[in-house]
C-alpha cells in the first residue's frame, strides 16, 4: 500500500474515531476529553464504511424492526449513488473476520497529535485498546472539512455507522457481520465479497410492500 493509501485510511479512521468517541476524564491525560473504545469495534465500524452494501443490509434489518422510513430512504440513496461499486474498499477476511493492520494509519494520526492510541491490561491478562481525542482533534476535524469539502461524505458516513451500531461493542458487531453468509464463508486471506445484488433485491421487495 502506498503512503497516499495510508493517509486516506488515516483520514477515514479519524472520522470514525471522532464520531464514535464518548466523554473521557483522566488527570493523567489533560489534553484529551473523549475516548473511542475498542480496536475490534473500530475495525467493525470501518468495515461498514468500506462496504456500503453490508451497511445497507443492516439498515434494512433495522427498518424491519422499527419501520423507520428514513433508513429505507438512506439505503435507496446508497444504491442510487452506486456506492457499493464506487465507495467499496475491499477488506481481507482473517480468522476473526474483516481485518486490516491499523498501526501505520494510527501512527500517522498519533504523530500529528490527533489521536492517542492506548493499551490497557485487563484482569484476565488480555490487552484492550482505546483511542483518545481532544479539542485539537475536533478543531482539525473542522479544518479538514473546510479545506476538503468532498471528505464530508466520510464524516456523514462515520456518524451513520456509529448510529447504526447502537452502542454495540466490537464482539457484537463482528458477530452481526458474521451472520452474513458471504462474509462468514470467505476464506482467510481472501477479499470479503460484495452482497450488493442480494441487498438491492431485498430493498426493492421492501419498497414494494409499502
Amino acid at each position: 500500500m502506498t503512503e497516499r493509501d495510508y493517509r486516506r485510511d488515516a483520514i477515514r479512521l479519524f472520522f470514525i474515531i471522532v464520531a464514535g468517541s464518548t466523554e473521557f476524564r483522566d488527570s493523567a491525560f489533560p489534553d484529551y476529553d473523549a475516548v473511542f473504545q475498542g480496536e475490534s469495534r473500530l475495525q467493525a465500524l470501518d468495515f461498514w464504511v468500506r462496504y456500503p452494501d453490508y451497511l445497507g443490509d443492516e439498515m434494512l434489518s433495522q427498518h424491519e424492526q422499527s419501520s423507520d422510513p428514513a433508513k429505507l430512504a438512506t439505503v435507496r440513496k446508497i444504491f442510487d449513488d452506486d456506492e457499493p461499486s464506487l465507495r467499496r474498499l475491499p477488506m481481507l477476511r482473517k480468522y476473526f473476520g474483516a481485518y486490516e493492520p491499523l498501526d501505520t494509519s494510527l501512527g500517522i494520526l498519533k504523530s500529528r497529535g490527533l489521536v492517542l492510541p492506548r493499551s490497557k491490561a485487563s484482569v484476565a491478562g488480555t490487552a484492550s485498546h482505546d483511542f483518545l481525542v481532544g479539542g485539537f482533534a475536533r478543531q482539525k476535524h473542522s479544518d479538514i472539512l473546510r479545506a476538503f469539502p468532498t471528505l464530508d461524505w466520510y464524516r456523514a458516513r462515520a456518524e451513520l455507522v456509529v448510529q447504526i451500531a447502537r452502542g454495540r461493542g466490537g464482539f457484537e458487531l463482528k458477530k452481526r457481520q458474521h451472520a452474513q453468509k458471504e462474509y462468514h464463508e470467505a476464506q482467510s486471506g481472501d477479499l470479503i465479497p460484495t452482497i450488493a445484488l442480494r441487498v438491492q433485491k431485498r430493498l426493492v421487495m421492501m419498497e414494494e410492500q409499502l
